[in-house]
């Protein structure tokens, strides 16, 4: 313990987070250890007797933790004014423009701006800042922590006053006392704007330890005579609706009818709606009936919400027509900018080569006949061609010897780290599975049940409907017994409305979010609202997660000395394994060739391009089947991209547009950071298995591709990014973008040599070489990489893989690059929808 301990001190905040808990795992043995560090005043120390104090409760620790915020206030009034003022610090700074005196810590600029905005000449942050924030955050931590376990120490005046963050931790805290003094204070604090919100989540705490108070919190509603606190009595007695129905016969009758009638007024419909439509007596009914039609006369809105959930009898009762969903039929904006940006890279790359073949032959293109002229452009071609496979296929060679060596390594770490160490408390960050459905009936059960039974220590399972037109929703709230809830969520994202939130207390990891139609990212981003996990995982609500894929992805947290804003996990095709109640049982490789082609593909993409891309810190595409983000990063940049959101756009490639926004946003803000990648996280997704959808899905991946170049355009070839400015998206743009138009023209100059006898032999050795026969060596060597992953296929299966990564390279490659092509022709004058994959239900055993 005590070297671990020594190990703290000025160490990153990653690697103290981690080892905190591993001394913390002591127990009895650091709590006996504890007077001897008890008086030192290393912040580090402080921090791991505080982590402490969260997990284990005694006397000695409270008294530390009371005597800590006595001595943290005095330290913050004494260093406040100081650290304010060295947060001054211009923008310009950031553009080198800093007129500021070298040694000076205080620009000349008098703008005060974030403090992630650093000047040039001093890129750490003030030491007085530092050390106002760390003191600030530690004691936040220590008031939770009394909160939870010493709450009653918090009833001193000096936690009212002051801090407005440590106010409404000690106003919540009133909720724990069984004491109607203490509730009727709690209701008080409502007069106060700064701590309304909490004392309103300390009154419905109190209400769940007393439910007795109930009435003094009924008779406190009618001595109220500010509307905005009634509001607020009314918000907390909305949490008891059941409770103010069944007192509809008593003598509490009329009380009780007022008070149902202004919490449906606030929109608190799901437990009121609940209960009618579970309801058997009938007078009760005729009072709600009679509520909901004033209501609904008052607020037609609110008709709305009454039409999609009121059973069919209840709704022909009140007159409410039956709400009926619709799909927002939504369309790729007309960008004239992005078209005609489009359309010159297009000119460019078609120009590019006749303009070489000019500029070499200038002195003969005049002597030349047409035959001559002809031919010789094309031989020329063809070298160029031979050029281009060269470069890509050194780029994929590359990547795949760094890829090999990563395994390796990814393994051996992965050997390390027991299921005693990754579970831990606190040592994984905690997860919010996000799943967003649209028409998922067919196998979204089979997919809850997977994220169900995943291996993690702390985890959540958020599904959200976003407007499906089959029965997804009523499957799921069928086969899981949900419940509607009132659940109160902030806002930091903007999303289409929510319809409803569903539960069922006896699974408390699954909610189900019923919305507004608005695309996949739009869901994302209402699950991200409704998260309240560090991380979350989005995943297709059609794949299945290996049970422990997300151990896997979240350990590289533990790999790396800095923060890790997002990892992705490896993709496989599902399609030919076999399903029982969301586990996979029997693997195996697809029947159909279009999607045994595929499953070489993704082998070839994960295996080698991920891995590799990430083992230099340069992955810029995490996939949207199976992604783990940190959430915090991904709010501040605003969400996946939706016309709901601060950019107003809507993007088809979110899944790499977002990643390279946070390499911005972390680069932009000087911070150490690797974006990650597991090898052997498995997730296991369908598939197209028709060319139509095919075609469909790679095309749009293009329109994607194209889309998030564009948007993020200023960082291509900009060497103050760094990697991603003079590597990874260089790359993107050169091959993968440009690529296809390169190898079309590349087809169609083979095709015409041929035809005119332009080709030798030579010629044709050179292109089978640098175009076949590396891409074949390349695909079959990332199987290589499988001996280290914890793939299920058998041994003839990767047989039979192999001998479809050699047919891939005649005709099928050529078709897709094709399709990659045309697509971004069509960018110029054809606005895609978003397009839909046609789902099938899971193989049973």
């Amino acid at each position: 313990m005590p070297i671990l301990v020594e190990t703290l001190i000025d160490a990153h905040r990653w690697y103290r987070d981690k080892v905190n808990m591993l001394i913390c795992s002591f127990d009895e043995d650091f709590h006996d250890y504890l007077p001897e560090i008890m008086r030192r005043q290393d912040q580090e120390i402080r921090e791991l007797i505080v982590c402490f104090a969260g997990i284990y409760v005694s006397k000695q620790l409270k008294d530390y933790l009371v005597d800590l915020l006595n001595t943290m206030d005095n330290q913050l009034v004494r260093i406040g004014s100081s650290a304010v003022q060295q947060r001054r610090c211009c923008y310009t700074c950031i553009h080198g423009k800093c007129t500021m005196p070298s040694g000076d810590r205080i620009c000349k600029f008098k703008g005060v701006v974030s403090a992630d905005y650093v000047c040039r000449r001093q890129r750490n942050y003030p030491s007085s800042f530092n050390q106002y924030d760390n003191y600030l955050r530690l004691t936040y931590q220590a008031t939770e922590i009394i909160s939870d376990f010493y709450y009653e120490e918090l009833d001193h005046i000096q936690y009212f006053s002051g801090d407005m963050t440590v106010k409404n931790i000690a106003v919540r805290s009133l909720g724990k006392y069984n004491s109607v003094n203490q509730f009727n204070r709690l209701i008080g604090h409502l007069q106060d704007r700064g701590v309304a919100e909490s004392a309103i989540k300390g009154i419905i705490i109190a209400l769940e330890r007393n439910p007795g108070l109930i009435k003094e919190l009924v008779e406190a509603y009618f001595d109220e005579s500010n509307n905005e606190i009634r509001s607020s009595l009314s918000e907390c007695l909305s949490y008891k609706v059941e409770y103010l129905i069944m007192k509809t016969t008593s003598d509490m009758r009329e009380k009780c009818l007022i008070i149902l009638k202004d919490i449906l007024r606030q929109g608190k419909i799901s437990s009121f709606i609940w209960f009618i439509n579970n309801n058997a007596d009938p007078k009760i009914e005729d009072d709600l009936v009679k509520i909901i039609k004033e209501v609904c006369l008052e607020l037609p809105d609110i008709e709305l919400s009454f039409g999609k959930q009121l059973n069919e009898r209840l709704l022909e009762k009140t007159n409410i027509a039956p709400f009926e969903e619709k799909t927002n039929l939504r369309k790729e904006k007309n960008d004239p900018e992005f078209r005609l940006r489009i359309f010159m890279l297009i000119t460019a790359v078609v120009l590019f080569f006749p303009t070489i073949f000019v500029v070499r032959h200038w002195d003969t293109i005049m002597i030349y006949d047409w035959h001559q002229k002809l031919r010789t452009y094309i031989v020329d071609f063809n070298y160029y061609l031979v050029f281009y496979s060269l470069a890509i296929n050194f780029v994929y060679v590359v990547l795949l010897l760094i890829s090999i060596f990563a395994a390796r390594r990814q393994r051996r770490l992965w050997r390390l780290k027991t299921p005693t160490l990754l579970f831990k408390k606190m040592m994984l960050p905690s997860v919010s599975i996000l799943a967003p459905a649209y028409n998922e009936e067919k196998t979204i059960i089979e997919s809850v049940n997977s994220l169900l039974n995943v291996k993690y220590p702390d985890y959540e399972l958020i599904v959200v409907n976003d407007a499906s037109k089959d029965s997804t929703l009523r499957v799921l709230i069928d086969y899981f017994d949900l419940e509607r809830a009132e659940v109160d969520y902030p806002k930091r994202l903007k999303t289409m409305p929510i319809h409803g939130v569903y539960i069922n207390p006896s699974i408390p990891k699954l909610i189900v979010i019923d919305k507004e139609n608005g695309g996949k990212a739009d869901a994302l981003n209402a699950g991200i609202n409704f998260s309240s996990r560090e991380y979350f995982c989005g995943i297709d609500a059609d794949s299945l997660l290996e049970d422990d894929a997300l151990l896997k992805l979240a350990s590289l947290t533990l790999d790396a000395g800095v923060e890790t804003p997002a990892m992705g996990g490896n993709i496989l095709p599902i399609n030919g394994c076999k399903v029982e109640h969301g586990q996979i049982v029997q693997y195996e490789i697809p029947k159909k060739h279009i999607a045994r082609l595929q499953t070489v593909e993704y082998v070839r993409s994960f295996m080698t391009g991920r891995l590799g891309w990430a083992s230099v810190n340069s992955l810029l595409i995490i996939s949207g089947a199976f992604g783990l983000f940190r959430k915090e990063r991904i709010i501040a940049i605003g969400g996946y991209l939706t016309s709901n959101e601060q950019y107003g756009k809507d993007t088809v490639g979110e899944d790499m547009e977002m990643v390279v926004r946070t390499r911005k946003m972390m680069h932009d803000k000087h911070l150490d950071y690797r974006i990650g990648f597991a090898f052997d996280a498995n997730c296991w997704t369908q598939v197209p298995e028709d060319s139509k959808s095919l075609k469909r899905q790679r095309q749009r991946w293009s329109r994607g591709l194209a889309d998030t170049l564009s948007f993020h355009r200023k960082l291509i070839f900009n060497p103050s990014y760094g990697r991603l400015g003079i590597l990874a998206m260089p790359y993107f743009f050169i091959f993968e973008l440009i690529g296809p138009l390169i190898e079309l023209q590349g087809y169609l100059m083979v095709i015409l040599a041929v035809l005119f006898g332009y080709i030798n032999a030579e010629m044709a050795l050179t292109l089978f070489v640098t175009t076949i026969c590396l891409g074949v060596f390349v695909s079959m060597s990332s199987f290589i990489i499988l001996e280290h992953s914890s793939m299920r296929f058998k041994g003839r299966d990767i047989l039979t893989l192999l001998i479809y990564a050699l047919i891939e390279n005649f005709g099928v490659r050529q078709i897709t690059t094709i399709w990659r092509a045309t697509a971004i022709f069509r960018l110029i004058t054809h606005q895609e929808g978003w397009g839909e994959l046609k789902r099938q239900k899971f193989d049973k055993h």
